[in-house]
C-alpha cells in the first residue's frame, strides 16, 4: 500500500523530483569516477601511487560535496511539500506513515538516478586515466577497472545521501501539526535551528583547523590533503549558517529605493530560511571554484616552465585542472536546479501578487533583485570559504597569504556566479507569469 502511494505522489510531482534526480545522476558521475581510478589501482599494482592517491586525496572531500548537493536538493523539494504533507496528516495519517511515504517516494526517484550515472561515470574515470598515462604519471597500457568497487562508491554514496536527508526531512515533515494543511503559506521558522547551528560551528571548527594544520606541513603533493578540504568544511559550515546572513538585509526594507526593492528585501528577510537554501549550493560553487583554481594557479607559479622528467607537480597540472573542471561542473548542476526548482514553486507566490495588482514587470523586478542579493551573499561567504584553501597553501607554497594567479580568475568565477543564478531565476520565472493568476493560485 506505502509502495503504490509512493508511486502514486512520485508519478503526480514528477516536476519537482526532476532537480534532486539530476543531483543524484550527475553526483553519482564524479564518484564512479574516481571510486574507478582506484579500483583500477588496486588491481593493477602498476604506478598504483597516483591512482590511489589521486582519488584518495581527491575524492575523498568530493564524497562530501556530493553528499551535501544531494542532501540539499532532496532536503529543499521536501521542503516544499509541507502543506501538502501537512493534509495528509489532516486525514489520519500518522508521523510514521509520512516518513516511510516520503522515504519510498524518494528511493523510487533515486534508483533510476544513480544507476544512470555509472556509465557516464566511467567514461569520466576514462578520461582522467587517459591523461594520467599521457601525462606519463601512469605506465601504458593501463586499462580502467569498473567492478563492485566502483559500483558500491559511486551509487552507495549517492544513495545513503538522499536516503538520509529524506529521513532527516521527513521527520521535520512528520511534525506538522495537521492545522497547517488549511493554510497557504508556513508560517516562518525559526532563521536557524539548533542542530543546523551546531553543525555548521563544527564544519567551521574543522575546516579552520585543517587550514591550520596545512600551515605545519611540508611542501609537497600531499599539501592538498589538508587544504582542499579545508575551504570544502568552511564551505558547507558556511552554508548552514547562511540564514544569519541573509537576515541582515532587512534594512534595504527601509530604504529609500523603490517599493519593489523594498518587497524584495522583505521577501528575503521573512523567508531567510528558504533564501539561504538556494543561496547554499552557490555558496559551495564560488568557495570550491576559487579555492581550487587558485591553489593549482599558485602551484603551477612555482613550476613555471615546461614540464620536465620527475616534476611531477608540473605532470599533474592538467589532471587537476581537469578534475577541478568536473567538480565545478557538478556544483554548478546543483546550483541551477536548486534554483529552478525553488523559483517554480513560487508560482502561486507570484498569482497572489499579481492579483494584489502587481505588474509582470514588477514581478520579474523583485525577483532579479532578490537573485542579485542572494548571488551577492553567496560570492561573499564562499571567497570566504576559498581563503581557507589559498591562505595556507600560499603561506606554505611561496610564504605569502596572496594566492598567485590572475585577477581575472576570480572575476570568472563571482560573473559565473551571477549569471548562472539570472539564467536559472529569470526565465523560470518568465515562464510561471504566463500562467494566469488565479489558475496561480491553485497550482500544485
Amino acid at each position: 500500500m506505502m509502495w503504490r502511494l509512493a508511486v502514486l505522489t512520485v508519478r503526480a510531482h514528477i516536476g519537482s523530483y526532476f532537480a534532486p534526480a539530476a543531483v543524484m545522476t550527475a553526483g553519482t558521475a564524479l564518484l564512479t569516477a574516481f571510486a574507478s581510478l582506484l579500483e583500477t589501482g588496486l588491481e593493477t599494482g602498476r604506478s598504483a601511487g597516483f591512482l590511489i592517491m589521486l582519488p584518495a586525496i581527491l575524492g575523498g572531500w568530493t564524497v562530501a560535496i556530493v553528499a551535501f548537493g544531494v542532501v540539499s536538493t532532496v532536503s529543499l523539494t521536501i521542503q516544499h511539500r509541507e502543506q501538502e504533507l501537512a493534509l495528509l496528516r489532516s486525514i489520519a495519517a500518522t508521523p510514521r506513515q509520512i516518513r516511510q511515504n516520503v522515504v519510498l517516494e524518494t528511493a523510487i526517484v533515486a534508483l533510476p538516478a544513480v544507476a544512470a550515472g555509472l556509465l557516464p561515470g566511467i567514461a569520466l574515470g576514462s578520461v582522467v586515466l587517459g591523461r594520467l598515462v599521457g601525462g606519463g604519471l601512469v605506465s601504458a597500457p593501463t586499462a580502467l577497472s569498473a567492478g563492485w568497487l566502483c559500483v558500491a562508491i559511486g551509487a552507495g554514496t549517492s544513495l545513503s545521501a538522499a536516503v538520509g536527508a529524506a529521513l532527516i526531512s521527513s521527520g521535520r515533515a512528520a511534525s506538522i501539526p495537521p492545522v497547517r494543511a488549511l493554510s497557504e503559506a508556513s508560517p516562518s521558522a525559526r532563521p536557524l535551528a539548533r542542530a543546523r547551528a551546531v553543525s555548521g560551528l563544527g564544519l567551521l571548527a574543522v575546516g579552520l583547523s585543517l587550514a591550520a594544520a596545512t600551515l605545519f606541513m611540508a611542501d609537497g603533493p600531499l599539501l592538498s590533503s589538508t587544504a582542499g578540504p579545508a575551504g570544502v568544511a568552511v564551505a558547507v559550515g558556511l552554508a548552514l549558517l547562511s540564514p544569519l546572513a541573509v537576515t541582515p538585509v532587512r534594512w534595504l526594507s527601509n530604504a529609500r529605493l523603490g517599493a519593489t526593492t523594498r518587497l524584495a528585501a522583505r521577501n528575503a528577510h521573512v523567508r531567510a530560511g528558504h533564501s539561504a537554501g538556494v543561496a547554499s549550493p552557490l555558496i559551495l560553487l564560488v568557495g570550491i571554484a576559487a579555492g581550487t583554481l587558485y591553489m593549482q594557479s599558485t602551484e603551477d607559479s612555482v613550476h613555471r616552465g615546461p614540464a620536465v622528467a620527475g616534476d611531477v607537480s608540473a605532470q599533474l597540472a592538467p589532471v587537476n585542472y581537469l578534475i577541478v573542471i568536473m567538480i565545478i561542473g557538478f556544483s554548478a548542476i546543483v546550483v541551477i536546479n536548486t534554483l529552478v526548482a525553488a523559483t517554480r514553486r513560487r508560482r502561486r507566490e507570484f498569482g497572489l501578487l499579481r492579483l494584489s495588482a502587481a505588474t509582470r514587470g514588477q514581478v520579474l523586478k523583485m525577483v532579479a533583485i532578490e537573485a542579485v542579493v542572494t548571488a551577492g551573499i553567496a560570492v561573499v561567504l564562499g571567497t570566504l570559504a576559498a581563503a581557507a584553501t589559498t591562505v595556507p597553501y600560499s603561506m606554505v607554497k611561496t610564504g605569502s597569504p596572496i594566492a598567485s594567479g590572475p585577477a581575472w580568475m576570480y572575476l570568472a568565477v563571482v560573473g559565473g556566479a551571477f549569471l548562472l543564478v539570472m539564467l536559472a531565476t529569470i526565465p523560470t520565472t518568465m515562464g510561471a507569469l504566463r500562467v494566469r493568476p488565479v489558475d496561480a493560485l491553485s497550482a500544485a
